[in-house]
């Protein structure tokens, strides 16, 4: 259902249609940017009823994309059960691995209990990703993975985090996994929160032309790769971003939301300000009468040039950018080049 309550602000969900569940903190990784500072298995994961139970509230509360991540996900040993309890809920389910292992028998049984997507991460070619990740040779794990999961006849997504270390090679990396059949590539932006500090960031200045490369890379692929960036600032260099009423930018407490292994809900995967637990009310309760979150579909409550700006109920700014760099998550994003209330010449 859309909510009717903010008429400004563009096509707002009440609930999101899409949450990523960090299903374990457990990781074989110890990756530079992680921003759950995934290790060791936490002792107050949910457990598996209390997973089921989860799926369950989410599909009451009307969403309809679950994202599994963590940690990585396929570490958790009812993943299987998981899954297959979300497909009998009908839930689209899309599971994230760092690709270090998927067996022929694993992708098997995933795409058995039909899963929508396996994503795959790749952070750059085999230097930048293995330095990032602190694993040598998990690019090639990595691409042995997706070979392993297309041959099973899984859809492959990848996923790859932009930082300093890959900035300037994106172009040629886009064509390279454009030429590895898969389904959709999505560019995330570093946010420097959990393990990842500002060491890892191009840089406030370059992330316009970074926004723009983005851009470009989608009009130039979109017959062979689809591309998404989820870049709130997507709108500022594609004006065709500006006629879609579903465009509404940063996502953190709108179309998304996140709960954590031990069953914290937040309004993004990259925004650690907590909402509730999943385990004392329903998901649909928490978040349908959190301020935070009601603040973040009106978006009457950002501050300073994100709350002046012409476009502010079509982008919003990036709201975890905002929090990691002032600890406020309604004040401005510093990568944003747009400081005049005036829209003049921001699209183009």
């Amino acid at each position: 259902m859309i909510s009717s309550r903010h008429p400004t602000a563009g096509l707002v969900p009440e609930a999101p249609y899409h949450v990523v569940w960090l299903a374990t903190d457990a990781c074989t990784a110890r990756c530079q940017h992680c921003s759950s500072n995934s290790a060791k298995q936490s002792p107050d994961e949910l457990t598996t009823s209390e997973a089921m139970a989860m799926i369950d509230d989410l599909a009451a509360a009307g969403v309809v994309d679950l994202g599994i991540s963590g940690g990585e996900s396929l570490l958790r040993g009812d993943i299987l059960d998981v899954l297959a309890h979300a497909k009998k809920r009908g839930l689209a389910v899309g599971i994230a691995t760092n690709g270090a292992k998927l067996t022929p028998h694993r992708a098997a049984a995933l795409a058995g209990l039909g899963l929508d997507r396996l994503q795959v991460s790749l952070d750059g070619f085999a230097e930048q990703h293995d330095e990032l990740r602190r694993w040598p040779g998990l690019f090639e794990r990595a691409l042995a993975t997706i070979a392993t999961a297309q041959a099973a006849g899984l859809r492959v997504n990848v996923c790859c985090t932009i930082t300093r270390l890959n900035a300037n090679t994106l172009e040629p990396f886009v064509d390279f996994i454009a030429g590895l059949g898969i389904g959709r590539l999505n560019l995330s932006r570093f946010i420097p929160t959990g393990r990842g500090d500002d060491a890892l960031d191009p840089g406030d200045a370059r992330w316009r032309s970074i926004i723009e490369l983005c851009g470009g890379l989608q009009r130039k692929y979109h017959r062979r790769l689809a591309i998404v960036t989820h870049l709130a600032q997507h709108i500022l260099v594609d004006p065709e971003a500006g006629d879609l009423p579903a465009f509404t930018g940063c996502q953190a407490g709108r179309g998304q939301g996140c709960i954590s292994a031990n069953g914290t809900i937040y309004p993004c995967v990259l925004l650690p300000v907590a909402i509730g637990n999943i385990r004392s009310h329903p998901f649909r309760q928490i978040w349908t009468g959190s301020p935070l979150i009601q603040a973040f579909q009106a978006r009457d409550k950002l501050e300073g040039a994100c709350g002046a700006c012409a476009v502010r109920d079509r982008c919003g700014g990036c709201r975890a950018v905002a929090f990691a760099a002032s600890g406020n998550p309604f004040s401005s994003d510093p990568r944003c080049w747009v400081h005049e209330p005036q829209l003049g010449s921001c699209l183009h």
